[in-house]
């Protein structure tokens, strides 16, 4: 019996380590964002390259249904209801399949079983929802399986998968909690030229000649943004397509560019406005991004005032900060 118990003690210190520093071929990743209120999550395993460089048509065989991951299936999960490549997706949680296709476009499936194992194939037809997307080549190589959201705005992102030199992007809307489009017929009396005064909101002389003596990204603002005279013109447009009321400021977005390109650079325009109905002649100021509304808070957006005439077109606006303030004034100028 001692001679046993002896064995026992010393095999045991040669397993033990082993076993407990084991680690996955491919690691366990989780990621969760949220959108507007909308919880985005994401488990799934990475597998990794490991000096192979091709791994679609060979280890994943054109054809076949593969969770994007490894060991169990990749699920997600979405705290509302979202769009998915135009698709409604309820919310919950499900698994992720790809059919991988050569010459065709790949067919994304989120099927309601979450406790497959990644080699347990779902026909697609079972899927709870199903899409086709676009198969890219990346910019560059992706060692590791990944998963991400990217271009991140008010009403949704881009849900991206990259391994190797593959990417696949899924457009992703969310419900952004507030209106985004204005309707053409109501945009119609509001669109056009106008004569804008907002010195009401503008440094004093004093504060403009202290900052204009710095050399910092807040000084190149107010050197662009003092230069015109007041009233200066300003244009809003309707976009057809998006449905945003754009209030088109070249001054605005002059001087952003110069505060976020480093000394000496060019300045790039991505800053932008946008006029977001809050109800009848009331609209709120959100910022954008490239063309998209980045972000807004309804606290504190300003709000703009719009005054019609009895033909129901806006002849003057006013702007009023989160106290009540007035930040700007207008009035039609033609067009």
């Amino acid at each position: 019996m001692n001679a046993l118990r002896t064995a026992l003690v010393l095999t045991l210190p040669a397993c033990a380590p082993s076993a407990l520093s084991a680690q996955a071929a491919s690691e366990l990743a989780t990621f969760t964002q949220v959108i507007s209120g909308t919880e985005v999550e994401l488990v799934y395993s990475r597998p990794s390259l490991r000096g192979r460089e091709v791994i679609f048509g060979r280890q994943i065989p054109w054809g076949e249904v593969w969770t994007p991951g490894a060991n169990r299936s990749t699920t997600i999960r979405f705290s509302s209801d979202v769009v998915l490549a135009g698709e409604p997706v309820p919310a919950g949680r499900y698994s992720v399949w790809i059919r991988v296709l050569e010459q065709e476009p790949w067919v994304m499936a989120l099927h309601p079983d979450t406790t497959l194992f990644h080699s347990a194939h779902p026909p697609i037809e079972t899927a709870a929802v199903r899409f086709v997307v676009e198969r890219e080549r990346a910019a560059e190589m992706q060692e590791s399986l990944l998963w991400d959201l990217d271009r991140i705005r008010l009403d949704g992102a881009q849900l991206v998968m990259r391994w190797g030199w593959d990417r696949v992007a899924v457009p992703l809307e969310v419900d952004p909690g507030i209106a985004l489009a204005t309707p053409a017929e109501q945009a119609q009396g509001l669109v056009g030229a106008w004569s804008y005064d907002d010195s009401p909101s503008m440094p004093t002389a004093e504060q403009l000649e202290r900052i204009a003596g710095r050399e910092d990204p807040t000084a190149r603002y107010f050197r662009v943004f003092g230069a015109e005279p007041r009233p200066r013109p300003i244009r809003i447009e309707h976009d057809a397509d998006s449905g945003l009321l754009w209030f088109v400021d070249p001054l605005t977005e002059a001087a952003e560019a110069a505060f976020y390109s480093a000394e000496g650079e060019e300045p790039e325009v991505v800053y932008g406005q946008a006029l977001l109905p809050r109800g009848a002649g009331f609209f709120m100021i959100a910022g954008t991004l490239g063309g998209e509304v980045s972000a807004v808070n309804p606290q504190f957006a300003p709000i703009v005032e719009f005054e019609l005439d009895d033909a129901g077109r806006a002849v003057a606006f006013t702007i009023r900060g989160p106290d009540d303030s007035v930040q700007g004034t207008a009035t039609r100028a033609g067009g």
